[in-house]
């Protein structure tokens, strides 16, 4: 009996992500440290020699010991120790070195999903890019605010970040010329010890569902809501 063409290309992609791993050793985290699992979904990923690609980018991220590979839900099993915010937004930016185009990423903690800006069908073309804004999970008080206003200053080229306390939602003006990946909008928020909702902006929109509520906080001063700008 033949092997169909399908079930050929998952077997070959297979064997060429089992070749990397035995080749990842020396970017592999120490042993003995609990291992995590990560899945990324990859729209793009179709055959033995993107899925080759992409799982080469994944083992050349610090920290991934082993990659899998399931072709037909094109969903790729990211096995490493800590998956931080920053660390998933490294994995989420190999994909795209690899010229995969993620979708999903899902964690035990979170599921986050991108939806890309449609093309102008006149131009061709993504429309315009919209200012980069973040959602908040409970966004209660001005101090919360503030606390992630300040991480997100830290972010290279940010020169101002506005908040709407009604919206729960931060605005970020940059510095022309300024790329920010919303991973890094998502890594600042984390730091603040606070939840995104969504991240939006000229990659479309970047939603995060969470497997668990937020826990409630409790402030011992509650601060009047308003709207305002925080400005260096």
């Amino acid at each position: 009996m033949h092997m169909n063409r399908h079930r050929l290309n998952c077997l070959i992609a297979s064997i060429a992500v089992s070749a990397l791993a035995t080749n990842a050793a020396a970017l592999a985290a120490p042993s003995g440290t609990a291992v995590r699992q990560v899945q990324i979904v990859d729209e793009a990923m179709c055959c033995a020699g993107c899925a080759r690609k992409v799982s080469g980018q994944l083992y050349a991220t610090r920290g991934v010991r082993e990659v899998g590979v399931d072709m037909e839900s094109r969903t790729l099993t990211v096995s490493l120790p800590e998956p931080t915010p920053a660390m998933l937004g490294r994995l989420w930016h190999a994909v795209e070195r690899g010229n995969g185009t993620p979708t999903k990423l899902i964690t035990s903690e979170a599921t986050y999903t991108l939806v890309r800006p449609e093309l102008d069908p006149a131009k061709q073309q993504a429309p315009a890019a919209e200012p980069l804004a973040i959602a908040i999970n409970n966004l209660h008080c001005q101090d919360c605010a503030n606390k992630i206003a300040r991480q997100l200053y830290a972010l290279k080229g940010v020169t101002k970040v506005s908040v709407d306390m009604q919206r729960g939602m931060l605005f970020l003006e940059t510095s022309r010329g300024t790329r920010l990946s919303p991973w890094a909008l998502i890594d600042a928020t984390a730091k603040a010890n606070e939840r995104p909702l969504a991240v939006f902006g000229g990659h479309g929109k970047l939603t995060i569902e969470w497997a668990t509520e937020a826990p409630s906080k409790d402030h011992q001063q509650a601060q009047q809501l308003r709207t305002g700008g925080y400005q260096r």
